[in-house]
């Protein structure tokens, strides 16, 4: 089968992805999409890279976009599909699971359980809701990222600043319930289809109250219970995302989602790989050859 992993630059972890297809006799390539370009015309959906037509030259598309070409990313994978070939994420399920407040609203609406959450057009509007939530609260952008963009307000005034601040420079933001208990403490689950395949623990070796791997977390194997399991997999099916990284909080109330990563790492010294030993690639790779064989089958290819 013919792979492309439709990449930006989280390089490490792609490459991995062609080297583990080729292993298992596929033919892979990494198409950065920067270098890719559309034409629309009717009953045609042409694709090319570095100016060269690649429209029917792949059978199964990976994407893995990077936050700042979510946008773009999601018009190529369009194409793709307007190609009738296979790809592996919808670009609905993309675009809810970047944005963070869409993403939890339909974790809401399926009855999910996540830190109380709020927005507001401006800041001025958050006084009766700051009133329901204790101190301190984060505050973070609906696009933030491996930690980036999070911010912890310990008093109402350094809650205004912030919004002040996300609002002047025409961001969006949300802030959250703060999860005291697990402060500096939270869960990666990486999920591939219908299963949780790997899952760690990530804990922050100083006082932040961040536990993200990219800001020095350790991270080390945990065990799911059967309970979360179970809510994890719910979460990725809620916004139909196939491949993913689930976050969530052990609370005192029990397990708490935080958000979906829709294009999650899994390579590097602290990685899910390296911490669990799961060949989280190799999962990746069957996963999308078996639905791709699913898709093709019984129609003609293109």
């Amino acid at each position: 089968m013919k792979i492309a992993i439709l990449t930006t630059n989280q390089a490490a972890d792609d490459s991995r992805l062609v080297a583990t297809a080729r292993k298992k006799g596929h033919s892979a390539n990494l198409l950065d999409l920067r270098q890719m370009s559309i034409a629309l015309r009717p009953s045609v959906a042409d694709i090319y890279y570095q100016n060269e037509l690649i429209t029917h030259h792949f059978d199964a598309i990976i994407p893995r976009l990077n936050v700042s070409y979510t946008d773009y990313g999601i018009n190529l994978l369009q194409q793709f599909i307007c190609s009738n070939t296979y790809v592996s994420e919808s670009p609905e399920a993309l675009r809810l699971g970047r944005d963070k407040l869409k993403c939890l609203q339909h974790l809401l609406s399926k009855g999910l359980p996540f830190p109380t959450t709020a927005i507001a057009y401006t800041p001025d509007f958050f006084n009766a809701i700051m009133q329901q939530l204790q101190l301190p609260l984060v505050v973070k952008l609906i696009e933030s990222t491996e930690g980036t963009g999070v911010f912890l307000a310990r008093t109402h005034k350094e809650v205004d600043n912030l919004c002040k601040t996300f609002s002047l420079a025409g961001v969006s933001y949300l802030i959250q319930e703060f999860i005291a208990e697990a402060a500096g403490h939270d869960v990666r689950a990486f999920v591939v289809g219908n299963r949780v395949v790997a899952a760690m623990q990530r804990d922050s070796q100083d006082d932040d109250f961040r536990a993200n791997v990219s800001l020095g977390a350790h991270s080390s194997a945990v065990t799911l219970s059967a309970d979360e399991q179970e809510l994890v997999l719910k979460a990725t099916q809620s916004i139909g995302v196939h491949v993913a990284g689930v976050d969530f909080v052990r609370s005192n109330r029990g397990p708490l989602l935080l958000e979906i990563n829709v294009s999650p790492d899994f390579t590097g010294e602290q990685g899910i790989e390296a911490i669990t030993l799961r060949d989280v690639a190799a999962d990746i790779i069957d996963y999308t050859v078996q639905h791709a064989e699913a898709f093709y089958q019984g129609r003609s290819k293109y």
